[in-house]
């Protein structure tokens, strides 16, 4: 299904164009236009828990420059859809 869209395991972004592995568990090095983690890259040594309180420690602001946010778009909304904790855990 060309359609499909996929959500984000850092930041819960529900609108990825393509998932972050591929059907045989393989990286895409897609980029989240939303946290801006490359998947493949940025988490192949760090977890999304930790590129997440990394998103959120720096203020969950939207990365993309070439990709408009969509209308209304919150990061904490988006954080609480998915089911992410808002703040970072520390410890």
């Amino acid at each position: 299904m060309a359609d499909a869209k996929h959500t984000c395991p850092v930041c819960g972004y529900a609108l990825l164009d393509e998932p972050h592995l591929d059907t045989i568990g393989e990286p895409t090095y897609a980029i989240c236009p939303s946290c801006g983690t490359q998947f493949g890259a940025d988490d192949l040594t760090t977890s999304h828990e930790t590129l997440r309180a990394a998103w959120i420690e720096g203020g969950a602001a939207w990365w993309s420059e070439a990709k408009a946010a969509p209308p209304g778009w919150s990061a904490e909304a988006q954080l609480k859809a998915a089911g992410f904790p808002v703040a970072p855990k520390h410890g």
